[in-house]
């Protein structure tokens, strides 16, 4: 994202939000799900599975349920002529480069190969391998699916609570620069919330601050701020796979959800390319080996207190591949700590850069100039 206003000093911490500031999200909440999507896939599935005309009824139904609902509109009528999914998947293939006009057609296109990509059912991402004892969420972002994911923590493992359309920065992903309208690749955490009703309508029902750039990022020089998880702006019709600059975007109704769930919680949100799910027992595998791993490199001195781990994408080609450790170092009465792993040439991990959880005060960079302390809630890293 590209703010508007800049605001230089930020005063001290604020202990708390108002309490009408969370109960208007939690009000008329959609759930884990977008409930237009939840419908058009049924009606897909019951076409795919045989029952032709009880699939276009289906969708038909959907589309005069939601007018507005422009991915679906098109994608019924373009079934209405194919008569078969994948045939009215490469007829929504949107041109390139892409115009105002394209924008709808990329939204069905890319809602409609995520009905042919779902993840299956009880399946992982290896990035979510455990969260620290304080955290009992996390969000994944799948950039190749245009998805957002809720997940739970507990020590049984992981369970997914919410699924939505998600688009992501106009320039792609792997923010270098500011101004490149590009989202980061990386685990960040969750800085602040600031109210809608002090942002712009671009920004919907409000926004979730992240944590970039983060320590490997300024390790690595990379610069820019004002990387939000933000709702869209009300009456839109269509909203493609790309289109903000550079946050993380997702309905209004999916915002509440995720705001309401949060909770007080700084919880990490995991940003990914093409990330890889996992069946159960081999997720479970893959917990212990790190597990295991972490152990074994950090000597059992304690760094396994109050442990996270979490897989780090970046740019296929571009970086090693990477892992984010966190827990509470026994140095500094407890504090929280953060490692960089890296997997080097040789095959052998080795922590590239760690530092303590923070969050700068150029996480907060961009927010309005004027802002009641109920307008913006701090969390702690």
């Amino acid at each position: 994202m590209t703010p508007t206003h800049r605001r230089k000093g930020i005063p001290g911490r604020i202990g708390g939000v108002a309490l009408s500031a969370f109960l208007w999200l939690l009000a008329g909440t959609a759930g884990g799900v977008d409930f237009r999507e939840a419908e058009l896939f049924d009606a897909l599935d019951r076409f795919d599975s045989g029952d032709r005309a009880g699939g276009l009824e289906e969708l038909s139904r959907v589309v005069s349920n939601h007018p507005h609902f422009r991915a679906a509109r098109l994608i019924h009528a373009s079934l209405w002529e194919t008569k078969d999914p994948r045939a009215t998947l490469a007829a929504l293939v949107p041109r390139r480069p892409a115009s105002l006009l394209d924008e709808p057609t990329d939204e069905a296109h890319s809602r409609l190969s995520y009905w042919f990509r779902r993840p299956p059912r009880g399946h992982l991402p290896d990035v979510l391998v455990q969260a620290a004892p304080y955290r009992a969420k996390a969000v994944v972002a799948d950039a190749a699916r245009s998805r957002l994911y809720l997940f739970d923590w507990s020590e049984g493992g992981w369970t997914m609570r919410g699924d939505w359309y998600a688009s992501i920065g106009r320039g792609g992903t792997a923010k270098r620069r500011e101004g490149d309208l590009k989202t980061p690749l990386g685990v960040y955490f969750v800085t602040m919330w600031v109210a809608d009703k002090y942002l712009s309508e671009y920004y919907g029902a409000g926004a979730l601050g992240l944590n970039y750039p983060n320590g490997w990022d300024r390790h690595r020089r990379r610069d820019g701020y004002g990387i939000w998880i933000h709702g869209e702006p009300r009456g839109i019709k269509s909203r493609p796979p790309r289109w903000s600059q550079g946050c993380l975007m997702v309905s209004n109704s999916a915002l509440k959800a995720l705001v309401g769930a949060i909770g007080d919680q700084s919880i990490p949100v995991v940003i990914g390319e093409r990330l890889r799910w996992l069946a159960p027992g081999e997720h479970a595998s893959h917990r212990a080996a790190w597990r295991d791993r972490i152990a074994s490199l950090n000597g059992g001195d304690g760094a396994v207190r109050g442990l996270g781990i979490y897989g780090y994408p970046v740019r296929e080609g571009d970086e090693p591949t990477m892992f984010l450790v966190e827990f509470r170092a026994d140095r500094d009465g407890g504090r929280r700590w953060r490692q960089y792993w890296r997997e080097s040439a040789d095959g052998v991990w080795r922590i590239a850069h760690e530092g303590p959880a923070s969050f700068s005060e150029i996480h907060f960079e961009g927010l309005p100039r004027r802002m009641p302390p109920s307008g913006l809630h701090r969390y702690v890293p």
